[in-house]
């Protein structure tokens, strides 16, 4: 890379600087206009009022948050689904969607995005501008926000709209095909002094705030003698002329995938490098000898980052490091009309609307005429009559000397004027379907048509915050994959839900799958938690009375959705004890042919899958090649054998259903069937206690033959 710009590349950029500041300074006009008005400071004049009697009403206020809640993500969710190939690890996408929850956490996505969805809606294009804060004291431009941004890892930050401007070539869809993005901001002076890639630090000086002059929001804020002040503005100006800031312009050339800076009153550029997200390949790094240096896992190669070589593409989709955030199309230009500039005029009319009626209502408040000759005999008439009091009585010459002037009520087209008005705001930025007060009720037809269009509508401005998160998503991660960049504590929990925390430490590896994202539309919705819980108990209700479901997973779900960990709230899982007793119960099944039968209290899950193991159990394996040998004559030589066998399976049969019939008693679910055959005649429940008793008996029995020896 180049260490200065030649005079044709320097002539370049100050040329499509000047275009880019005439381009704007129109942009910047209309969206100031539409910002004042969101402050209640409309510009034009209402014939014959004066501006002191204007009825402020807001009518972007309310259509604004109605647009953000509900479109914005409330709980963003990613996604991820990895491309199948050989010897990829399943647990992948979880572990990405797990990495997704926990930058977003250390990004403050969400914030930054509400904020680029405001700034869409008045500029047309609201901007996300990927950076990365690298470790320890150093800073990147405009060295004010380090300190709130994650150390060594990835972020995001809103930028004002009218301090991004993009190629005016690039076409209304592809923001791939721009030749370059110039970035405005400004900067402490100190700071950009002590940046090491900064150039002529001798000729930097802190710019002079002008009376019309960019600041934050990227508008220009012109002195105008019939406006209120700007006093946020005035004092954004004044901090910004005593902390000594200077302008510069960052130009993102990607093109040329190079990174330049000017600085206002400097002519040429204060810093020119490589772009910092053009892709690079780094070779295996090497020990003394030679022999290819590895992780502490003896897989992950250790690569060397000082021999980096130039590689063709980006980190960052488009080749820039801006996510822009639009929900309109436009036919010549990628900045589409803001979203309010179609009811710009709406506003002023409805305003003008309420202002007319308030003076008409104030202009014929209570008058009225007297006889002449009434006033002169009775002078202080006139006022009694103004300040009297309620209950008050006048004493007049002649009741008839009096006339009250009535000009009647606000004209009934002025109200219909209005309601149309609104009715076509609420057509063009039709997000919901609750219909506006006082206007005419739908029949159920119309309100049919409306709930579809409203739903249209809000879908096609969702899909473009899904597409936001998923691009700010794919940046970071692949951003995360360089090891210039990827982080050296980036932890993310990878315990099951419930449990306790088991860390793993991201290494550059885990992003460089091939997958796809894909935001969970659900967390659009400011209620999202709410509706999946709601989803989940229906689901749960339906699922916990089908033998078909695994009861325990269920309650342990049941639980998490709650928010309580399931290892405290439920009975132990798979007990030891539960374990050992099924399989002693499994020993007599098969040595004394008895059913030692079935407690109420018993761990009945861990008893079942212990008792489905029986025919493993060695004395059952010793029977059943004892009842497969034959004689010379093809004669059984044990048919003993055989027989127990039959008789094992079906108590085993009579225990296993009776294990059944008490656990759906303890979950409140349909009994089994009663087992048929092998256990006699009579229901379960007498077959189990029949069993238990002779159990008992054989106890009893042993016992007292054991005192009888004694």
């Amino acid at each position: 890379m180049a260490e200065k710009l030649t005079k044709a590349e320097r002539k370049f950029y100050k040329a499509e600087g000047d275009i880019l500041d005439r381009v704007y300074r129109e942009k910047m006009n209309d969206w100031q206009k539409l910002t004042d008005m969101y402050n209640l400071r409309f510009r034009d004049q209402i014939r014959d009022i004066d501006r002191d009697n204007y009825v402020k009403v807001s009518r972007f206020y309310p259509l604004v948050r109605q647009i953000i809640a509900s479109i914005a993500f409330n709980y963003p969710t990613m996604l991820f689904t990895v491309d199948e190939e050989e010897g990829i690890e399943n647990d992948i996408p979880d572990v990405l969607e797990r990495a997704s929850k926990v930058a977003f956490n250390l990004m403050d996505v969400k914030r930054h995005v509400h904020q680029a969805i405001f700034d869409a809606l008045f500029c047309g294009v609201g901007w996300i501008r990927i950076d990365y804060n690298p470790p320890g004291d150093d800073m990147i431009p405009p060295y004010v926000t380090n300190d709130a941004m994650h150390e060594d890892f990835t972020a995001v930050n809103r930028v004002a709209p009218g301090f991004v401007h993009l190629d005016p070539l690039c076409p209304p869809h592809d923001m791939a095909q721009a030749r370059y993005i110039r970035e405005k901001m400004w900067v402490p002076l100190k700071q950009l002094k002590a940046d090491p890639d900064v150039k002529m630090k001798d000729k930097l000086a802190a710019t002079t705030v002008e009376k019309r002059q960019d600041m934050g929001f990227g508008e220009p804020h012109e002195d105008q003698s019939d406006q209120q002040e700007d006093f946020n503005e005035k004092a954004r100006k004044d901090a910004i002329e005593n902390g000594d800031f200077v302008l510069v312009e960052r130009w993102h050339d990607r093109i040329n995938k190079r990174m330049v800076m000017f600085a206002d009153g400097v002519e040429e550029e204060i810093m020119i490098k490589r772009h910092p997200f053009a892709k690079m390949t780094f070779p295996q790094a090497i020990d003394s000898i030679g022999t290819p240096i590895f992780e502490e896992d003896q897989i992950t190669p250790v690569l060397d980052i000082e021999s980096g070589q130039e590689a063709p593409g980006w980190l960052v989709e488009n080749g820039f490091a801006f996510v822009p955030v639009k929900f309109d199309l436009h036919n010549d230009s990628f900045i589409p009309l803001g979203h309010l500039k179609y009811v710009e005029d709406i506003q002023e009319g409805i305003v003008e609307s309420f202002t007319r009626q308030s003076d008409l209502l104030k202009r014929t408040a209570r008058q009225g005429v007297v006889n002449e000759e009434e006033v002169e005999s009775n002078t202080g008439i006139l006022e009694s009559l103004r300040r009297g009091s309620d209950g008050e009585w006048h004493k007049v010459k002649d009741v008839n000397n009096f006339k009250e002037l009535i000009y009647g009520n606000v004209p009934p087209d002025q109200i219909r004027y209005q309601h149309e008005l609104q009715r076509q705001e609420e057509e063009i930025t039709r997000v919901t379907d609750i219909s506006e007060s006082g206007a005419t009720p739908r029949t159920a037809t119309e309100a049919a048509l409306i709930g579809a269009a409203v739903s249209v509508n809000r879908e096609w401005m969702e899909s473009a915050v899904a597409n936001v998160y998923q691009d700010i998503t794919q940046n970071c991660f692949q951003v995360m994959g360089d090891p210039r960049y990827t982080p050296e504590n980036f932890l993310v929990n990878m315990a099951p839900e419930g449990k306790g925390i088991i860390r793993r430490a991201m290494t550059s590896m885990d992003f460089m799958w091939n997958y796809q994202i894909e935001a969970a539309a659900g967390s659009t919705q400011p209620l999202f938690e709410q509706i999946q819980g709601e989803k989940f108990n229906n689901f749960y209700d339906r699922a916990s009375q089908r033998p078909t479901f695994n009861q325990m997973e269920l309650d342990k779900a049941l639980t998490i959705a709650a928010g309580a960990n399931p290892a405290k709230m439920m009975n132990t899982i798979n007990d030891p004890e539960a374990i050992r007793a099924a399989q002693l119960e499994n020993i007599h099944i098969a040595t004394k042919g008895e059913d030692p039968g079935v407690l109420p209290e018993q761990d009945h899950k861990s008893h079942i899958e212990v008792h489905s193991q029986y025919k493993d159990f060695p004395t059952y394996q010793q029977m059943v090649q004892a009842a497969q040998e034959v004689n010379e004559s093809q004669i059984p030589t044990n048919p003993r054998a055989a027989e127990m066998i039959q008789k094992i399976d079906e108590l085993m049969q009579v225990h296993n259903q009776a294990h059944e019939e008490a656990q759906a008693q303890q979950i409140g679910a349909p009994a089994p069937a009663a087992a048929s055959g092998g256990g006699g005649g009579g229901s379960l429940q007498s077959v189990v206690r029949g069993n238990a008793q002779n159990v008992a008996n054989t106890v009893s029995a042993e016992a007292q033959q054991v005192a009888d020896g004694a």
